[in-house]
């Protein structure tokens, strides 16, 4: 297996022996096996071992038994303990995702502060098969079967090309010491129910599962090219980009035959799910309601007249700023300038207004709209609810998402780019005035 490793990482060209390179390091066989490896043909490398504090005295001897491995090989090892429980609690994840979040952020300090070009992990075949179970048990499309990429910008795995059982008979030949995870056998986990449930009764009705389903992996990412490709074509006819705002157009993609899968490709990476992409299908073909709305956990698609529209989701929880004086915007997330003036001649427009100063007294507020808001547009006696306002413009729900409200006492005196209050208008009487201008 050494001269198999040895050829693919040369064939493939993923790194050579003067990259510095961090090799990510439980000391388990997977490993242990790469390590040894790595060692043997000449490469320079360091290891970054994790200790999550997940299984107690365990946790401490892998450790220690890394520490041990180190010094026997004279390479430097990067330590860092984890309190992964704390973590996981306090961002809502599962312990598993916890420590896969803490692994990867650390490694990518290692490799900024020490200049490594290279992080190494020690998946394998059998990884990318039980990869491929688990995104199907997600649920997926064509890109999902394509199980662990190779390299990932710095992130290579430079053993997916070996099996579970090669590298087994690796440690065994060389006689190679390692760990044993006990959490590895605990079916709880998915991957351990595919690695111990799944796997060994698809071999029961194929004893070479393992070989078949590598085979169709690789004809699975040369599909997925094919999709990437049409689907890159369709795009420049279908849909536009306009800075973060992606719109597809309704029509054109309900007459394509396979407007799932180009919907699934550009939509699977602002996070919408397979389920979603077929509820959208459905109802573009079936209801078709103006100003429906669909999310995922970063992206909001609204569908309008003509066009699907897909915008980055705002912060729901939006801040407000308080303006203490004319010469206090510096904080503010639009660039709003204040100024004082004698001039009451009326020259209002959408982004630069004049006001009567004595009826917008400080602080003022500059804040998003909320339900349930009204103001007095300029030129009417009644008061009008905001939403009522933007439905008349014809407002999109991304129209709305982005307009800004500048206030006194909490009463709207502007609708930024849009409309002032009545009350503060310049009259007769008015003796000072402040001009409002966003550029």
């Amino acid at each position: 297996m050494l001269k198999k490793i040895e050829q693919h990482i040369n064939q493939r060209q993923l790194f050579n022996k003067t990259d510095k390179l961090l090799l990510a390091f439980s000391g388990g066989v997977d490993s242990m096996v790469l390590a040894h490896i790595l060692h043997h043909l000449g490469y320079q490398f360091e290891l970054a071992h994790c200790n999550f504090k997940l299984r107690g005295q365990e946790s401490e001897e892998d450790t220690a038994f890394c520490e041990a491995f180190a010094k026997a090989i004279s390479t430097n090892i990067h330590i860092q303990y984890f309190d992964t429980k704390t973590f996981a609690k306090a961002h809502k994840l599962s312990t598993q995702m916890a420590a896969r979040t803490l692994r990867y952020n650390w490694f990518n300090e290692l490799r900024e502060q020490y200049q490594f070009k290279y992080i190494l992990t020690a998946h394998h075949a059998n990884d990318t098969i039980e990869t491929v179970f688990v995104n199907i048990v997600r649920g997926t499309g064509i890109n999902g079967l394509q199980g662990i990429p190779e390299s990932q910008e710095y992130l290579i795995r430079p053993m997916l090309c070996a099996t579970k059982q090669e590298i087994l008979t690796y440690a065994k030949t060389h006689q190679i010491n390692y760990r044993e995870d006990s959490s590895n056998v605990e079916v709880k986990y998915k991957r351990n129910f595919i690695r111990h449930q799944i796997v060994p009764q698809l071999k029961v009705l194929n004893p070479a599962i393992e070989e078949t389903l590598l085979t169709s992996i690789q004809f699975f990412k040369q599909s997925a090219e094919i999709v990437k490709y049409v689907a890159q074509e369709k795009f420049k006819d279908i849909c536009k980009q306009e800075e973060q705002t992606l719109l597809i157009h309704i029509q054109k993609l309900l007459d394509e035959p396979f407007k799932e899968t180009l919907l699934f490709e550009w939509l699977f990476n602002k996070g919408f799910k397979t389920h979603q992409i077929q509820q959208l299908i459905h109802s573009l073909i079936h209801h078709r309601l103006s100003g429906k709305q669909f999310s995922s956990a970063t992206h909001l698609l609204v569908i309008d007249r003509e066009y699907m529209i897909v915008k980055p989701m705002l912060n729901t929880v939006e801040q407000e700023y308080v303006i203490n004086s004319i010469t206090d915007t510096q904080h503010l997330p639009i660039p709003l300038s204040i100024n004082e003036s004698n001039d009451v001649e009326i020259t209002n427009h959408a982004f630069q207004i004049k006001v009567d100063a004595d009826k917008v007294p400080f602080p003022l507020t500059l804040r998003r709209w909320n339900t349930g808001d009204k103001f007095q547009p300029l030129g009417m006696k009644g008061f009008k609810k905001l939403s009522d306002f933007f439905k008349d413009q014809k407002f999109s729900m991304f129209d709305k998402q982005n307009i800004y409200l500048l206030c006194s006492q909490h009463q709207i005196i502007w609708i930024i780019g849009h409309r002032i209050d009545n009350r503060v208008k310049i009259t007769e009487q008015t003796k000072r005035v402040l001009e409002l201008s966003v550029k």
